[in-house]
């Protein structure tokens, strides 16, 4: 199955909304390899997920399926913070750096 009908799947009824966001603010790539949507936010829209971090900005991959060391190339410029919701759930931030040397020294 191609990764962007998994993130329809994954995603229901919320998939045109998470798309629209992504589309208007963000950044999205669908290929067989993979499917992402991501958007930077900052530290105000943090605070608003109950995540009590003061970070600077943070990508926040809104959905995506496939191989996520390919998510992690495709990604137009680093910044200092990566967050998920794996599955819609809790919102997990990482170190950009620390995650990429996780999924196998990136």
């Amino acid at each position: 199955m191609k990764p962007i009908r998994i993130v329809q799947e994954r995603a229901g009824d919320e998939y045109y909304n998470l798309l629209k966001e992504v589309l208007d603010t963000g950044w999205f790539y669908s290929g067989d390899d993979c499917c992402v949507g991501a958007v930077v936010y900052d530290e105000d829209w943090l605070m608003r997920q109950d995540l009590n971090k003061k970070l600077d900005k943070v990508w926040f991959v809104s959905f995506y399926a496939g191989d996520l060391k390919r998510v992690l190339e495709l990604i137009p410029f680093d910044l200092k913070y990566i967050a998920f919701r794996r599955d819609f759930g809790k919102i997990k931030v990482y170190e950009m750096q620390r995650f990429k040397k996780l999924l196998g020294g990136m």
